[in-house]
């Protein structure tokens, strides 16, 4: 059984093995989440150039090459050097994604739809990636932009008013209609809402959020990584 988890990766170092597209997608997604990422393979597939960032060990996998690592992703077209990656990880204690054969790693990658900086996941316990992907393309189509700048909201106001319950007040706005608002662009009706759930003086401005900017850290929406 899974056991899913959000894993913060920023600054850390992250190596692949192999560059066709799967690969490269792996490596897309590590820098989207600011990791350090190590890339070791002969020549890129069709899907370069590399992203700004990336460690690029242009010839084949060798041993130690997963020294340092908290992730590896075992990428290539090869399944022996896959396989060999796989064990090097396993005496480090590395974290490893086998993509040519999961049940041979430690752990799969979700589909992912971002909003902000909402993430929703969807997984099959590595049993179909592409009905995973499916999913997620269903979802981006119901789920709006307007939820991760709410969750962005959400943090905000953590921060700002701590102890406050802060679940009963996620729930309060939500009742009262702040997504349709923020689904409309209504800054004044936001303010309003907040200033009425919050206190005089409580605004997105005090909160140091705008509607363009508060959703625009993640990737775009709906990227599978």
């Amino acid at each position: 059984m899974d056991y899913p988890i959000v894993y913060d990766i920023e600054g850390k170092l992250c190596v692949v093995i192999g560059a066709g597209s799967v690969g490269l997608r792996k490596v897309h997604g590590l820098i989207a989440a600011r990791a350090k990422v190590r890339l070791v393979a002969p020549a890129l597939g069709s899907e370069g150039p590399l992203p700004e960032g990336v460690e690029w060990l242009r010839r084949p996998y060798r041993a130690g090459d997963l020294r340092g690592a908290c992730l590896a992703f075992a990428a290539a077209d090869d399944g022996t050097v896959n396989a060999a990656v796989a064990a090097e990880a396993r005496r480090g204690g590395i974290p490893v994604n086998v993509v040519d054969d999961p049940a041979k790693g430690d752990f799969s990658l979700p589909a992912l739809l971002r909003r902000g900086p909402l993430t929703v996941a969807v997984a099959t316990a590595g049993g179909s990636p592409a009905a995973a992907a499916l999913v997620r393309d269903h979802l981006q189509g119901v789920l709006g932009p307007e939820l991760g700048l709410f969750v962005a909201l959400a943090a905000a106001l953590r921060k700002r008013l701590g102890a406050v319950d802060h679940a009963a007040l996620c729930r309060r706005l939500a009742a009262v209609g702040i997504l349709d608002l923020l689904a409309a662009g209504d800054a004044a009706g936001i303010d309003r809402l907040l200033a009425g759930v919050g206190g005089e003086g409580l605004s997105l401005s005090s909160l140091g959020l705008d509607l363009k900017g508060a959703g625009e850290r993640a990737p775009a929406p709906g990227k599978l990584i």
